[in-house]
């Protein structure tokens, strides 16, 4: 599914070929560092840069015969050279100071595409969330309905996770900028701390301060980790949307293509696909991060264990999530918000939408200290007189004032008869609280107010 649907940008970070142009960045980043040391002769660089070849059709025939990729690499290099510039290419430096800053621009690169992808989102969200401030629908909770929101409040949580993540993948961009050049056993031997920066320099990376044969895979984890979790936060999105675009509730329906067909048995259904196919993806790469954290403890100095696995998880992880981005942009921008449905969504409960508010006038009204109705009392009949209007379909105000308080019984008044006339009117005026609070939560999250659309009811 991954070579299907490579995103192009990011698909371009990966092939064998790539990484192989990285690995000539850095070798020729050491030979320039030795020859500005003085170690090397003026222009040693360039002849190597100019006459340098590879194809990786020759490095993986070579490779059957050494079983080393890297070596293999440096052999065929080397055949492309003069005789005398041979031995300085890859001299008194270990594969791994190739391979570890090599890796450090991939994911570098890797990570740019993502956060591109990640910032598309970041918009369409915050434009939708700009254009349904005053989109009403009925907030659940536990699966039911529960107090009235705005859609657009309902978009802020996605559009806070997404920055949230954003900023957590810059801030391990420069981690896994942390790389190391200090040989065999990253100890010096075959090179100094001074050659070292200056390779790392010239590369835009910079100097790990302590490593062995390989730098501590803890930054790789973390990048992988963050991923995962920044999975989850578009799992969490396309949930969302799968359940709005049930048939109870079809509130929101994802994009579809004029000739799309849904079941193949049954035409009249719109299947979620696109929100389903997204909810599958981030257990691949949770899958992928747990074996990143698995590949932190390599033995002692270094094996290549965890060598094998980097090359499955590091594109796996990188073009699958920004893959994920990009379709959850498509929905997102595309999706279809039936504000209408919304609107009648919030009758569905006849007003039990405002159980708190009323609980809350009517503790104020009859729990007074000289009374003899408990908070717990105004409870217990908010709730019965609740239930009451679901099962009857009856709104839950005119319930409540032809209800006897606290509950039914000989003598026991009715409840409009123990509370001033009308005190309940403003529990059921859902608009009111938040077009009040609602403002200072749209502007501190930079939403667009001349985007709105007027209130759906």
């Amino acid at each position: 599914m991954i070579k299907r649907y490579t995103p192009e940008r990011i698909g371009k970070v990966w092939p064998l070929f790539q990484k192989f142009k990285m690995w000539l960045k850095v070798e020729l980043a050491v030979i320039q560092s030795r020859e500005n040391f003085g170690e090397y002769a003026t222009g040693t660089c360039d002849r190597i840069k100019k006459d340098a070849r590879f194809t990786v059709r020759e490095i993986e025939l070579r490779e059957k015969e050494i079983e080393h990729d890297l070596q293999a690499f440096v052999d065929v290099v080397r055949r492309s050279l003069p005789p005398e510039l041979q031995a300085k290419f890859h001299e008194l430096i270990t594969s791994y100071d190739t391979e570890d800053p090599a890796m450090a621009l991939l994911l570098r690169l890797a990570l740019k595409e993502v956060l591109r992808d990640l910032d598309t989102l970041i918009a369409s969200v915050s434009h939708q969330a700009s254009v349904h401030q005053w989109t009403y629908c009925m907030g659940i909770t536990h699966g039911q309905d529960g107090q009235v929101i705005t859609y657009a409040a309902r978009l802020l949580v996605y559009l806070d996770g997404l920055q949230l993540s954003r900023k957590t993948l810059v801030f391990i961009g420069e981690q896994l900028a942390m790389t190391k050049c200090s040989g065999a056993m990253g100890t010096y031997g075959s090179v100094t701390p001074e050659l070292e920066a200056e390779v790392l320099k010239l590369l835009g990376l910079t100097v790990r301060p302590a490593a062995s044969q390989i730098v501590l895979r803890d930054a790789i984890a973390r990048f992988l980790s963050e991923i995962a979790i920044l999975g989850g936060v578009l799992e969490k999105m396309a949930l969302d949307n799968f359940i709005l675009g049930q048939t109870a509730y079809r509130e929101v329906i994802e994009p579809r293509k004029k000739k799309q067909k849904g079941s193949s048995a049954m035409p009249h259904k719109k299947n979620t696909i696109l929100n389903e196919r997204e909810r599958g993806m981030p257990r691949a790469l949770r899958g992928y991060a747990h074996a990143a954290m698995e590949n932190i403890a390599t033995p002692l100095e270094r094996d290549i264990s965890q060598s094998s696995v980097e090359r499955i998880i590091l594109p796996d992880s990188t073009i699958l999530i920004s893959y994920m981005l990009q379709l959850m942009t498509k929905v997102i921008s595309g999706m279809e918000v039936q504000r209408d449905r919304m609107a009648k969504g919030i009758k569905r409960t006849f007003g039990c939408w405002a159980s708190e508010q009323v609980k809350t006038v009517l503790c104020d009204q009859l729990c007074t200290p000289n009374s003899v109705y408990t908070p717990d009392d105004v409870y217990y009949f908010v709730q019965a007189c609740a239930f009451q209007a679901m099962d009857q379909e009856q709104d839950l105000k005119y319930v409540l004032e032809q209800s006897q308080f606290p509950q039914p019984g000989v003598g026991v008044p009715l409840l409009r008869g123990l509370i001033a006339s009308g005190s309940l009117d403003p529990c059921f005026d859902f608009k009111a609280p938040l077009k009040q609070n609602m403002p200072t939560v749209y502007l501190r999250n930079g939403l667009d107010t001349s985007l709105a659309l007027p209130p759906n009811c």
